[in-house]
């Protein structure tokens, strides 16, 4: 009886991961989208109705090659969901350019665990290895997913980000836990069911989501300060009060507070949280707090830096950065230079 239940559920999952696949598809017609944004939506869902075949009760279970194929993809799940989530989620880890022996690395990598599981049929340490490095992973996830929450400005991103990525990234944790311990536990028919449930329950959440907060798979881009963009866009909502008290905050410059959040900005501007939020995204461009801050901390330090002699640590701490690495951090990605270099340039 259970494993009559265990397969029709398998199979409904399996279907609407078809299903989301199809409108992941449709979705990217049309747009610009980096290779992740193509691949990644796509993919994961061959990959989970991979795991539940591969998982199924099957008697006998899949062997040779279909086995192995199933092997490949369920094995590199957990890597797809860590590089799709960061992607979704991390605007730093999306907007960040890889250098080419990174690139070449992770191309490597992909070659030998498809030899691995392919060729070698998955048999040895790498296996345990595998899995190790994917709990590792989930767990990465998980923090920079909490870690990036407050600084959010995409309240439908938010959402999403607080359940939807966690409870994936908890099942393969727990999952990689079972594989790790070598209980047999993964050939319980309970476990078993449980597995498709879960499943189950997580492509119909993924597939709700989708139809009810399109902009929460949709990556906007970040607002970024450059000598051809030097301020925001569609910046004055008629009529805004709150779009008012914002600008006077500006214009006395207390975005050098150091160690500002979103919150603290809301009680100043004596707003709801998330009145602002949707200010600070929908008519200023940004995805995130920090994005915000630092598109006026790094306008003013360019300002000092061409006009004082002042240290570039001196100026980094009075623009409310804690150190001099995250000022030279954001300098950098939004000039394309240090600040020492691009002091040298304007003042040489």
């Amino acid at each position: 009886m259970l494993t009559s239940i265990d397969f029709f559920i398998r199979y409904a999952c399996i279907g609407q991961l078809f299903l989301l696949a199809i409108l992941f598809l449709q979705q990217s017609r049309g747009q610009k989208l980096a290779a992740i944004e193509r691949i990644a939506p796509i993919v994961l869902p061959i990959c989970f109705a991979a795991f539940l075949l591969l998982t199924a009760p099957f008697s006998p279970r899949p062997e040779g090659l279909t086995r192995n194929i199933l092997l490949v993809l369920t094995d590199a799940t957990p890597f797809f969901i860590w590089w799709y989530g960061l992607h979704l989620f991390d605007d730093n880890f999306r907007n960040s350019h890889w250098p080419s022996w990174s690139k070449l690395a992770v191309g490597l990598l992909a070659l030998w665990h498809c030899y691995y599981f392919l060729v070698l049929d998955g048999f040895g340490p790498y296996h345990d290895l595998n899995h190790l490095v994917g709990l590792v992973l989930m767990l990465h996830l998980i923090v920079s997913v909490l870690r990036s929450w407050s600084d959010d400005l995409i309240e439908q991103r938010r959402h999403a980000r607080a359940w939807l990525v966690s409870l994936l990234a908890l099942y393969f944790v727990v999952l990689a836990l079972v594989e790790l311990s070598n209980s047999g536990l993964n050939r319980n028919h309970v476990f078993m069911l449980i597995t498709s449930i879960l499943c189950l329950v997580i492509s119909s959440a993924t597939v709700l989501m989708i139809f009810n907060h399109q902009t929460a798979f949709t990556l906007q881009p970040t607002h970024s300060l450059t000598a051809e963009n030097p301020e925001p866009q569609n910046a004055n909502p008629a009529g805004s009060a709150l779009y008012a008290r914002l600008q006077d905050f500006i214009a006395e410059q207390g975005y050098l507070q150091s160690e500002l959040s979103i919150t603290q900005l809301a009680q100043q501007l004596h707003c709801p949280e998330h009145h602002l939020r949707k200010l600070i995204n929908q008519h200023l461009g940004y995805t995130n707090f920090a994005a915000f801050l630092h598109h006026y901390r790094v306008a003013e330090a360019r300002k000092r830096l061409t006009e004082s002699d002042l240290p570039v640590l001196s100026i980094a701490l009075d623009l409310g950065y804690g150190s001099i690495a995250p000022f030279n951090r954001a300098f950098k990605d939004i000039t394309g230079e240090t600040p020492t270099a691009y002091r040298s340039s304007k003042q040489g």
